[in-house]
């Protein structure tokens, strides 16, 4: 592989007053080279170079995927060997080979969006070449440089700001092409949930079937990002079993909240205790151990996101679906359902500028949503603020109403499942009854905790 990961790769920072060395908090980190495997020394100076800057392992490891293609276009390119050989057109000619490229279907295999991210880490990293080999005009806005750049200023919005707003410069340059058509934010349609729900639960593998109707579930209940729901820990369960508040990892934030607590309801705590005996036994079976809670059960290692995007992609293949289907459209839908809490239980809102304004101004509500979302910045949840008026217009349902919604349907479901069970015959009459038992009490607390609520 062109981009390799090391991991809990240690550097040190500085040599201390008492003559030791300090060294950096270990990091998982790209490692960059040529197809032939022979490493990019310039790319991996580039890597440790942001590792000095403090970014996340995160960020490091998406501007080594987007590197990787100006490497790519080196090592084809007959008359190029080195990156200070880049010029103008063949800068040029890389951005529209990014923009040419094709799957085997004929569609085109990245947007524009994708492509000026891509063009513009390469700039950077270019400017990066200029410095690290100390060259004489090889970019930069004059004109007499090989490859020409362009400045563009830029304001963007950043919430808890004195000013409201941050301001710099960005280097860009005439290939670079315009951005996409914004599209909005639509969550999954009830029809395609319910497919792919129905496809989880009539799996054959009865392991698969436990561990994967706990992790779409949780994906449902959470609305996290893949990449943050994959990290929860056996301890972070357990926690809320006794809390009723789950703590999730937050990422994609600059700032220093790297978790959130979550409500969840005790239908959700169900149907994971259903799951962890799966885990437990493939565990075991495996001779592994760690504190994650969801695995692969081939190996009972932690379950990557990128696994989890391929089995709903595979799945949306399988199911016939049109259209997107990818696990951030259940965090779309958890968002906006989420926000129609909110807009129910807040009394003289009566359009979408009255809700932004009770948002803007209460403090409250600004906690609540980003403890649930995680996002840094009110502004992003402005398209989810659409939908969710959308989606009650005309509504005259109370609060807790509202909030039991998400019980009544998982009790709903899990009782369709414990009937396909009886049928397959996978559990006993007995152990039918003591999981109807059991999923009574789960929605019992969830009601009694609704009712104390509105109390």
């Amino acid at each position: 592989m062109a981009v390799r990961k090391l991991k809990d790769f240690e550097q040190w920072s500085h040599l201390g007053f008492d003559g030791k060395l300090v060294f950096r908090k270990p990091l998982d980190i790209p490692f960059v080279t040529y197809s032939n495997h022979t490493p990019c020394y310039e790319a991996n100076a580039y890597i440790h170079s942001l590792i000095a800057r403090n970014l996340k392992s995160d960020t490091i490891r998406g501007y080594a995927h987007d590197i990787i293609h100006l490497v790519h276009f080196i090592e084809k390119q007959p008359l190029l060997s080195r990156f200070s050989q880049l010029t103008d057109s063949t800068f040029t000619l890389f951005v529209q080979s990014l923009q040419a490229e094709r799957t085997p279907l004929g569609e085109l295999v990245r947007k524009n969006n994708t492509v000026i991210k891509i063009a513009h880490t390469c700039l950077e990293f270019l400017v990066f070449i200029q410095d690290f080999h100390d060259l004489s005009y090889f970019i930069g806005k004059d004109k007499a440089n090989s490859i020409t750049t362009i400045e563009k200023p830029y304001k963007r919005k950043l919430e808890g700001s004195k000013k409201g707003f941050i301001e710099g410069v960005k280097i860009t340059h005439s290939a670079v092409p315009t951005k996409d058509e914004v599209k909005k934010r639509h969550p999954v349609s009830e029809k395609d949930a319910l497919r792919v729900w129905e496809y989880i639960k009539t799996q054959k593998n009865k392991d698969k079937r436990r561990r994967d109707m706990a992790l779409y579930t949780v994906m449902e209940q959470l609305g996290g990002r893949v990449s943050e729901l994959h990290l929860i820990k056996m301890t972070d369960y357990e926690e809320a079993r006794r809390t009723g508040m789950l703590t999730l990892t937050t990422l994609k934030r600059k700032d220093d909240n790297t978790t959130r607590k979550i409500p969840v309801p005790h239908l959700l705590l169900s149907v994971i205790a259903d799951y962890i005996k799966v885990r437990k036994k493939v565990m075991r079976k495996k001779k592994v151990q760690h504190d994650y809670l969801f695995i692969s059960l081939k190996t009972g290692l932690r379950l990557s996101a990128d696994s989890w995007t391929t089995y709903m992609n595979s799945w949306k293949k399988e199911l016939g679906i049109e259209g997107e289907l990818h696990p951030h459209l259940w965090r779309h839908a958890f968002i906006t359902d989420k926000l129609k809490e909110l807009i129910l239980a807040t009394k003289e809102v009566n359009d979408k500028d009255d809700f932004r304004k009770h948002l803007l101004h209460t403090q409250t509500f600004k906690m609540q949503l980003q403890q649930w979302t995680g996002h840094t910045m009110l502004s992003s949840l402005d398209t989810y603020i659409d939908l969710a008026f959308a989606d009650i217009h005309g509504y005259t349902e109370v609060y807790n109403a509202v909030s039991l919604k998400s019980s009544v349907d998982l009790t709903r479901r899990q009782v369709e499942v414990i009937k396909e069970q009886i049928r397959n015959r996978d559990i006993t009459v007995t152990e039918a009854l003591l999981q109807v038992e059991n999923l009574l009490d789960a929605f019992e607390t969830d009601i009694n905790n609704a009712s104390s609520t509105k109390a």
